[in-house]
């Protein structure tokens, strides 16, 4: 009986997931070179459609990471939308092209992307004439080091909600160097937007079985983080405790260890969608 309810849920899940139909948009309204936009729209838009934007990680498989959102956005009133930075291009997008992964710092201002999301978002509401003013972001493993640095570096403070899922490193805020900390950024963090990232609502989420040492950033500074992405994350979540109680700041992040989960964004999905999908209406 089991056998039987596991074959035919491996064939009805693929006809529900090949009815919906991911499309594709070039994004070329900046002076960087062009983004491809996958995305996902409800089968009827209104103004009050809701905009989640999802970052992949290393391997730039942004439509992978599109597919896995599709059955839980059924009957969802939502666009999800999923950017690739191509490598050639944007070979540290997870810096916002601000660093190396060896800590070296960019000084090249234009080739910085910490205004991204803030056009895409701008590009989606005008495309499908949306009347929101914020939007939700769910990044893994290396789109997790994008969402957390796009959030303490970008000027956009339209995000309500964020998940961060096994990421391997991260900037703290404390005066470690950037982009190991915030000491020197190339981009002034003012205390406006300190208050801003504590406060806002974010869920840092890590798979207790992520602890391999496979594409984890070895350099000295990534190191006194943590040894496993594991380490790193719970350093970080008690660092951003810390931070938030010496300068008197409201704390709004939640951290979870998520059980007999890996390194597989395919798994951490249901739970990132659990959390930004609960202010999104259903469809009549």
């Amino acid at each position: 009986m089991k056998y039987f309810l596991k074959l035919l849920l491996l064939l009805v899940l693929p006809m529900y997931t090949n009815a919906v139909e991911i499309h594709q948009t070039t994004f070329a309204y900046w002076n960087k070179p062009d983004v491809e936009i996958y995305y996902i729209t409800p089968d009827v838009i209104n103004e009050n459609t809701k905009v989640i934007f999802v970052i992949h990680g290393n391997s730039r498989n942004a439509e992978e990471y599109l597919s896995a959102w599709i059955p839980h956005i059924k009957n969802k009133n939502v666009i999800v939308a999923a950017p690739q930075f191509n490598k050639a291009d944007f070979r540290y997008f997870f810096l916002l092209e601000m660093a190396e992964s060896s800590g070296n710092v960019n000084k090249d201002e234009s080739k910085y992307i910490n205004n991204s999301i803030s056009l895409f978002f701008n590009y989606i509401k005008s495309k499908f004439s949306l009347n929101i003013n914020t939007y939700n972001m769910f990044g893994h493993s290396a789109g997790a080091q994008f969402t957390h640095r796009y959030m303490l570096l970008s000027k956009d403070k339209r995000i309500s909600n964020a998940v961060v899922a096994n990421a391997g490193w991260y900037t703290f805020i404390n005066n470690a160097k950037f982009p190991y900390g915030i000491k020197s950024s190339p981009i002034i963090i003012s205390d406006e937007d300190l208050r801003w990232f504590m406060s806002n609502k974010v869920n840092l989420l890590i798979g207790s079985e992520d602890i391999g040492s496979k594409s984890v950033n070895s350099s000295k500074g990534a190191k006194l983080q943590g040894i496993t992405r594991v380490d790193r994350a719970n350093n970080y979540f008690n660092s951003l405790i810390t931070s938030a109680e010496d300068k008197n700041y409201a704390f709004r992040w939640n951290y979870k260890v998520l059980d007999n989960i890996d390194h597989d964004f395919r798994k951490v999905t249901p739970y990132a969608a659990n959390i930004l999908l609960r202010d999104a209406d259903y469809l009549n």
